[in-house]
């Protein structure tokens, strides 16, 4: 049986640049003051990818939405969501990949660690990352007790939502889509009011709901025809004031999540502007602001996971070497060579991980899906 094919190739470019954003605010890592104290090195590290955690708000929200729409698809072509089957394409696609991840962190790292007579980094609890509450332990303020592992917090919201999700959307019918994500998204702004804590409102399951709801919002108000005609008549202007409200509130976050109850506003405005574009790249009108859907960042989007979930791996590595070699000590060192090092470390491994690791499971994952991406 042919299974129908949703997809968004411009969404790619998309992921593409939220890894970069990421992977940016990890790249140029250096405990030297005479470095962090450099113009050059500040310039790169913390006006340009200082906000690089917003990257992360942004996958938030592209999951929300094609989860959504995907689940809001398979229900018009079945009259129903087959939660079971929905969980086990979402096991085959996270769980090979992050599982090797906790296996190197927990085991490998430490093993490589004694290796190289290097001081070893405290010894990480391994229940948080086999049971995907990783992220409840950071917001209480514990340390991951790995590098490698600090990243895989956001994986362990996305599991959570991917666990509730479809039960929601399944206790609605279709045409009241857009309710679980509207009460989810207002009950994630009233936590983050509830709760000062900095650290509860940025890695908090229900504080981060609210950009995976969303997405969820934009993915059903496009369902709807009405929503998909309003955004196809987006063209240049509506694209041009939506990727520069994203930027924008990309650029000033600092200043923006210092300003009383900022990090409860600021987020909001960031995912709804996240959410515009997501839309506009799926169904708004052709124009010059439309994402590539072929060439590298397209291709870096695809195996964006791989590189979201290793690229801890690739920069740690890279700054041990350059440590031994005597290299991590000099300003230009650290930022050209580390980046770039690591950057070419990591696409060598998520290329890797792709081909030989998720790609089988996602060829497997294929005989439980109504809808193919």
């Amino acid at each position: 049986m042919a299974h129908p094919r949703i997809s968004y190739p411009r969404l790619d470019p998309l992921r593409a640049l939220c890894f970069l954003a990421v992977f940016g605010s990890h790249a140029y890592h250096t405990m030297d003051p005479a470095i962090t104290g450099h113009p050059v090195w500040q310039v790169p590290a913390l006006h340009v990818f200082g906000p690089g955690f917003l990257g992360v708000n942004v996958f938030f929200v592209l999951s929300g939405f094609l989860i959504t729409h995907l689940l809001i698809a398979e229900r018009a072509l079945n009259g129903r969501i087959d939660v079971p089957r929905f969980w086990m394409r979402r096991i085959l696609r996270i769980w090979p990949l992050y599982f090797l991840v906790v296996g190197i962190g927990l085991v490998a790292v430490p093993m490589a660690y004694a290796a190289l007579g290097a001081p070893r980094p405290g010894t990480a609890d391994p229940l948080p990352f086999l049971f995907f509450y990783s992220n409840l332990t950071k917001a209480a303020g514990l340390d991951a007790g790995s590098s490698v592992l600090t990243v895989l917090w956001s994986i362990a919201v996305e599991e959570q939502f991917y666990l509730a999700w479809p039960l929601l959307l399944v206790a609605v019918p279709r045409r009241l889509a857009a309710l679980p994500p509207a009460l989810l998204l207002l009950a994630s702004i009233l936590f983050r009011i509830a709760h000062p804590d900095h650290g509860v409102r940025l890695w908090h399951s229900f504080a981060c709901m609210g950009d995976l709801a969303m997405g969820g919002l934009a993915a059903a108000w496009l369902d709807t025809g009405r929503g998909r005609v309003a955004v196809s008549r987006w063209g240049t202007s509506t694209a041009l004031l939506l990727h520069a409200a994203l930027i924008g509130l990309y650029a000033l976050a600092a200043h923006l999540r210092a300003l009383p109850e900022g990090d409860v506003w600021h987020p909001v405005l960031f995912a709804a502007a996240a959410a515009g574009v997501v839309l506009y790249q799926t169904a708004g009108a052709a124009g010059p602001l439309q994402l590539p859907p072929a060439g590298p960042l397209a291709e870096l989007g695809r195996i964006s996971y791989g590189l979201y979930c290793l690229h801890m791996i690739g920069v740690l590595a890279v700054v041990q070497v350059m440590t031994m070699l005597g290299l991590g000590g000099r300003l230009w060192h650290v930022v050209l060579l580390q980046p770039v090092a690591a950057l070419v470390l990591t696409v060598t491994l998520a290329q890797l991980s792709y081909r030989w690791l998720e790609l089988p499971f996602l060829r497997l994952k294929d005989r439980f899906s109504y809808i193919r991406r």
